[in-house]
């Protein structure tokens, strides 16, 4: 029986701002330039509206997770970085149009008819975090989130995840480790981790806690 070999890569989708795409040059690009400079495989697309989003998901996702896993006993993994404008209720891309959690949530729906679980997120952005907001009572969402709770920085959040990945993919860290090490790199304490069904559970305690408080008036009968 032929053992499995994992392969993780990142998925680099670089929306950045006006400024930047005129200067010729964006913090994603720096990244995805890092990675590839140290080996560590990086798929990266410029998507500066939501057609090229959906297409970015849609379809090259699942193209780069089918070329990283040629065989059987290949397990590619991939770490869904978006590098975009946050905001509380979605991101905001170049050309100002806005994607809501739900959209978003919508799109990362082919990693999973296509690896079978929620992807890996990594938001590479201010307030990051609030991607939380994917997730439901029933619904996850992602397997794992990083990002940030606030405003942060456009050189701690590239030193940070240049660190992340590093420690991901060369020293055998795991998740906290990792994110340790990005709040070391970067001098940015608000630098998280979660999971999707930790979120998820959450979500549904609070709802159950909801209809214990308020609950449903019992249909009365009509006679």
């Amino acid at each position: 029986m032929n053992q499995t070999i994992h392969r993780p890569f990142v998925f680099l989708v670089d929306s950045p701002s006006h400024q930047d795409l005129f200067d010729g040059y964006s913090i994603g690009m720096a990244l995805r330039d890092a990675l590839r400079a140290i080996r560590i495989p990086c798929f990266y697309t410029l998507a500066t509206s939501k057609v090229n989003i959906e297409t970015t998901l849609l379809h090259r996702l699942p193209d780069a997770i089918r070329q990283m896993q040629p065989s059987h006993n290949i397990n590619s993994i991939p770490f869904v970085h978006l590098c975009m404008h946050g905001a509380d209720m979605g991101v905001g891309l170049t050309d100002h149009s806005f994607l809501a959690w739900i959209e978003l949530r919508n799109l990362l729906l082919t990693h999973k008819m296509v690896k079978g679980h929620d992807p890996y997120i990594c938001m590479a952005s201010c307030n990051g975090f609030n991607a939380t907001n994917m997730a439901t009572a029933f619904d996850p969402a992602f397997s794992a989130l990083i990002g940030n709770t606030g405003a942060v920085l456009q050189s701690d959040v590239t030193v940070a995840y240049l660190s992340f990945y590093n420690h991901l993919f060369f020293k055998m860290a795991n998740l906290d480790q990792a994110v340790i090490a990005m709040r070391q790199a970067s001098g940015d304490r608000n630098f998280y981790y979660t999971f999707g069904e930790q979120v998820k559970n959450q979500k549904f305690s609070e709802m159950q806690s909801q209809f214990v408080n308020n609950p449903w008036p019992n249909p009365q009968p009509s006679w």
